[in-house]
C-alpha cells in the first residue's frame, strides 16, 4: 500500500472512531498560526463534561480534548511535521509494523496515551501500546482556544469545498 493510501485508510478509521466517541471533531486543526511555532493536528475531538447527561456551565472547561496524529511510515514519522500532543488524551495512529519499529528503537513519542493501529480485520482502530503513565492530562491550552481552532479548521474546509464546487460548475 502506498504512503498516501495508508494515510487515507488510517484517516478513515480515525473519523469512524471520532464519530462513535465524541460530540465534535475537526481535522487539520492549526495552533499558533502565523508564528514560527505553528502546529497542525491531524484530528481533534471534543467531548463535553456532562455527568448524568446534564449540561452545566463547566461542561466546556471540564470537557475532554482528544488528539490523533497519523503517521503512515518512518519517513512520515521523521519528517518534522505533526507529533503535536497537548490534548487531554493523545493518540499516535499508525500501522502495526511502524508501531513495532518505533517501540523496539525506543522512538515512541512522549505525551501520548496510546498507539492505535488497525484491527486484524481493518475495520477499526485498536490500542497496541498503552503508554499513558501517571499523567492525567497533557492539555496546556484553554478550552476556548482549542474549540475556536476546531471551528476555524472546519470553516476553512467548508470554504475550500465551496470554492471547488464553484470551479466545477
Amino acid at each position: 500500500m502506498s504512503r498516501r493510501d495508508t494515510t487515507m485508510m488510517l484517516s478513515s478509521l480515525v473519523e469512524k472512531r471520532l464519530n462513535n466517541r465524541v460530540a465534535y471533531w475537526a481535522s487539520e486543526v492549526s495552533f499558533d498560526r502565523a508564528t514560527p511555532n505553528e502546529r497542525r493536528i491531524d484530528y481533534m475531538g471534543f467531548k463535553p463534561f456532562t455527568p448524568g447527561y446534564v449540561t452545566m456551565p463547566a461542561s466546556v472547561e471540564l470537557g475532554e480534548f482528544s488528539r490523533y496524529e497519523i503517521k503512515s511510515c518512518m519517513e512520515d514519522f521523521t519528517s518534522g511535521h505533526g507529533l503535536t500532543f497537548y490534548g487531554d488524551v493523545n493518540y499516535l495512529v499508525t500501522t502495526r509494523e511502524l508501531a513495532e519499529q518505533l517501540r523496539v528503537t525506543y522512538r515512541l513519542p512522549r505525551n501520548i496515551n496510546q498507539v492505535l493501529t488497525p484491527s486484524k480485520k481493518g475495520d477499526k482502530l485498536v490500542p497496541l501500546f498503552d503508554v499513558s503513565g501517571k499523567c492525567p492530562s497533557y492539555r496546556c491550552r484553554g478550552a476556548s482556544e482549542m474549540l475556536y481552532a476546531m471551528i476555524e479548521a472546519d470553516g476553512r474546509r467548508t470554504r475550500w469545498k465551496s470554492i471547488a464546487r464553484d470551479i466545477a460548475s
